[in-house]
């Protein structure tokens, strides 16, 4: 981890991270013993945003009846808590292996700061999924295979949890306020808004400071793989939404099928495009991306 030492003035960034730290503090909201758990949620509402879910926008949510797309979200929302579990878990390892070792020295204390409360998200992810659903969706690992140099592995590591955290962010943000939606899933959804909110601005500040350092090193041909890696990853992280055993356990037929026909629908990838679009317009102010088209070829 040597390799990726911040060099540039990082006064900015310390003044963000004691004010983070000071937010984070100042937020006495403790989930483990004041989160009331409700004996059972209610399937007879929505658990996830209608215009949230993979069919939106396709003939199959014309088909479906009412009912059908009403257990179906329970699955959608079941498997969003289960990238949030899985999710979360990656960025506690990495964080953790990062933690007091060179270059991340003055950044260590908020990150201990997010490793808490990413623990407490992990938590009532997971506990929603086991008492609710009864299970956890496994996670499916992406690899960055094209990406070998250190520092670029390093760089890449906060990359990906910046977009989870984005994606995560994006739905949390619309589902906390949808009243169609059962009153407990509404408020984890806004409680895991508030503290993402904080991260978010935290990654976004590291990845441009460190990315600088990139550009004063590597080639713009070698730039431009690092590009090709990231949109990739962005691509394959929102079709982890799509899964497949969330319409099997649906019933609904051809789970593999429908998964496939719903990820090329051409209404689905505009969807899509708008889901990482901030981060994509984010990626291209700092220069990393040549364009804010998050799929470009990869599609």
């Amino acid at each position: 981890m040597n390799d990726l030492v911040i060099n540039s003035d990082t006064s900015e960034m310390n003044q963000v991270l004691d004010r983070l730290i000071k937010l984070s503090a100042n937020d006495e909201y403790d989930p483990f013993k004041e989160l009331i758990w409700p004996k059972s949620v209610t399937e007879e509402k929505y658990w996830m945003s209608p215009e949230l879910m993979s069919i939106h926008g396709t003939e199959l949510e014309h088909s479906l009846s009412e009912q059908q797309k009403i257990i179906l979200s329970k699955w959608e929302f079941t498997n969003f808590c289960s990238l949030n579990v899985t999710g979360i878990r990656e960025l506690i390892i990495e964080m953790t292996l990062r933690l007091h070792t060179p270059g991340f020295e003055e950044m260590s204390e908020y990150m201990h700061v997010l490793i808490g409360e990413e623990n407490e998200h992990m938590w009532y992810f997971s506990k929603f999924c086991n008492d609710y659903a009864g299970k956890i969706y496994p996670d499916r690992a992406i690899s960055a295979n094209s990406i070998d140099e250190t520092d670029m592995v390093n760089l890449m590591i906060f990359i990906r949890v910046l977009v989870f955290e984005e994606i995560v962010d994006f739905y949390n943000r619309k589902m906390g306020k949808d009243d169609r939606l059962p009153e407990f899933i509404k408020k984890i959804n806004w409680l895991h808004h508030l503290d993402e909110g904080r991260h978010i601005k935290y990654g976004r500040m590291y990845i441009e400071l460190f990315f600088k350092q990139l550009q004063a090193k590597y080639s713009p041909e070698r730039l431009r793989d690092l590009e090709m890696t990231v949109k990739t990853f962005m691509q394959v992280s929102v079709q982890k939404l799509y899964r497949r055993e969330m319409y099997r356990d649906a019933d609904i037929s051809e789970p593999g099928k429908v998964r496939k026909v719903l990820i090329k629908n051409p209404a689905r990838h505009e969807i899509d495009q708008k889901l990482v679009a901030g981060t994509a317009r984010f990626f291209t102010k700092i220069g990393l991306f040549s364009n804010p088209d998050a799929w470009e070829n990869t599609h």
